[in-house]
């Protein structure tokens, strides 16, 4: 419609300066100073306008350039307003929640969004209203096929504070990734942990052992002092036994020696 506008205007300029042309050519050779400020302020008008529609040009190259930019970005692209309804969507935002876009418009964003992640969204919109700041959090989203999407929003307020932009990433590869890890971990954990319980019942075995071993040392350091008592008591009896049988062998002889004196 400003194209169309502009380029009436330009015509009109022409034909107006065309006709001031043929006037001047009629009455006089040598234009007039009015014609001449005339002309002047006519071409003036023309450059401006041909500024403007330049500018015009290249408003609407960028305007066309960030609606390609806001539709068929990767990511979904929300316009919420501050009661958390969806004013304006992408491509990608209507495929992200399942939905048609027009079946999207005016629909509450939270609604959406899984029951244990909801406060956390609500917490987000007030944040982005309140601090118009750049603002982000994760929230699970619940959609028709009942497969948990975890997603990352980063949202910010317009300048007149009545709407606000909100950017959503698809992060449920990643966050598969870190369930799996911390999974991972926790089963290492479990692991280390059972190994050092078995480590300590090892250690306590081990100790056990040690006092076992010790315990059977001086049984068998007693048995040992034992048995050298024994054969010490042994010796001793066998030395007395001896000497007892020296005794009655020497008392024999001297018997024997005396019956032979009394036969002679």
């Amino acid at each position: 419609m400003k194209k169309e506008n502009i380029s009436e205007a330009e015509n009109l300029c022409q034909k107006e300066e065309e006709l001031v042309k043929k006037k001047s050519s009629k009455t006089t050779s040598i234009p007039s100073d009015e014609t001449m400020n005339l002309i002047y302020q006519l071409r003036e008008s023309q450059s401006e306008l041909k500024l403007k529609n330049y500018k015009l040009k290249l408003a609407l190259s960028m305007a066309e350039n960030a609606i390609k930019l806001y539709d068929f970005t990767p990511a979904g692209n929300f316009t919420i307003s501050k009661e958390g309804e969806i004013i304006k969507l992408n491509i990608c935002g209507s495929q992200m929640l399942r939905k048609k876009r027009l079946d999207l418009i005016n629909s509450r964003f939270g609604f959406f969004v899984s029951d244990d992640t909801r406060p956390i969204f609500n917490l987000f919109i007030e944040k982005v209203f309140a601090s118009k700041a750049k603002e982000s959090c994760e929230v699970t989203l619940s959609t028709d096929d009942n497969l948990p999407m975890y997603v990352h929003l980063i949202g910010i307020a317009s300048e007149n504070g009545e709407q606000c932009l909100v950017n959503m990433v698809d992060i449920t590869d990643l966050k598969k990734v870190e369930l799996e890890l911390a999974l991972q971990i926790e089963e290492k954990a479990k692991l280390v942990a059972e190994l050092v319980i078995a480590n300590k019942e090892k250690a306590k075995r081990a100790a056990e052992l040690v006092i076992a071993n010790k315990e059977k040392a001086k049984r068998v350091a007693e048995f040992i002092i034992a048995n050298e008592e024994k054969a010490k008591r042994a010796a001793e009896l066998i030395l007395a036994k001896k000497e007892l049988a020296y005794l009655t062998d020497s008392r024999k002889g001297t018997k024997n020696n005396r019956n032979k004196k009394g036969s002679e």
